[in-house]
């Protein structure tokens, strides 16, 4: 029986490596430009999102498509660009999955930009606050507080077995999954439910 070199046994590990590393590249997400950089789940590199506004941390990741697309429509996507600071509840893609397909079809539309407006700040309070700001208020409220949001709305936010959850005028109640992503102009906190204004 032949036996392999170490040579040859070398050079059939580069050989597989250089094809495993091909398949990455076929697998990469079709989006072009700086989507390539994305990763879903929001777990965006602390060195990348620092230098990011908060309109670019929701371009740049694909768990905020839908959030995203629906800014972009809206006089949100000019304010996050700029320079004053705002906090975020950023609801994720599975969150928007959760409001009746019709609900979320008609928010883009020319006709709903109020309704649309109304919700987004339902999601926005001005000025910076990050998860220890929120825990500290939190326990200085005896276990709840009112966060009062850019459309003059109240959050209550609470804590369940260390997880921080808000609760809108409707008694919707989303957790808050990822805390503290950093942009230039603001911080956001990823949300599993779309916070809505009273009905």
């Amino acid at each position: 029986m032949k036996i392999k070199t170490p040579f040859n046994f070398l050079a059939f590990i580069i050989i597989i490596t250089f094809v495993s590393c091909d398949n990455l590249v076929v697998k990469k997400n079709p989006n072009a430009g700086k989507n390539d950089k994305l990763i879903a789940q929001a777990d965006i590199p602390v060195e990348e999102n620092k230098n990011l506004t908060i309109s670019e941390v929701l371009s740049y990741d694909i768990a905020f498509s839908k959030l995203n697309e629906i800014i972009k429509s809206s006089e949100f996507a000019e304010k996050f660009e700029g320079k004053k600071s705002y906090t975020v509840f950023a609801p994720l893609n599975g969150a928007f999955s959760k409001l009746p397909k019709a609900t979320l079809e008609s928010l883009t539309k020319e006709e709903n930009k109020e309704s649309l407006s109304a919700i987004l700040n339902c999601h926005i309070i001005p000025g910076t606050i990050n998860e220890q700001d929120i825990i500290k208020a939190i326990n200085e409220g005896g276990g709840s507080v009112k966060l009062r949001t850019l459309g003059g709305t109240r959050l209550i936010a609470s804590r369940k077995r260390g997880k921080i959850y808000l609760i809108d005028k409707n008694g919707n109640a989303g957790r808050l999954m990822k805390t503290d992503i950093e942009a230039t102009n603001g911080m956001i906190h990823t949300l599993e439910t779309v916070m809505l204004p009273k009905k």
